[in-house]
């Protein structure tokens, strides 16, 4: 199975096809993996050079719009083993 490293701040996660990416407008969310910061589990955040160094890879597909509550966002899925 082909991974890819995504680097979130101090952590790193070996991602496939099975993750996602959301971008709320905002940043770029990480939504498939959790972290724990002090007493909560959250999905990480990933930066903008980082997620323009995967696109530049090619590992994820064209956005698909979904609808959130009052706002859309994009997901983006990871284009690996196909």
């Amino acid at each position: 199975m082909e991974t890819v490293t995504v680097k979130a701040g101090r952590n790193t996660f070996e991602c496939n096809f099975s993750d996602k990416i959301m971008f709320n407008g905002a940043c770029y969310i990480l939504i498939t993996k959790k972290i724990w910061v002090e007493w909560s589990e959250v999905s990480p955040t990933i930066s903008k050079t980082e997620f323009n160094r995967l696109m530049k890879l090619g590992v994820l597909s064209e956005p698909h719009k979904t609808k959130l509550r009052f706002s859309e966002v994009q997901i983006y899925n990871f284009k690996l083993g196909e």
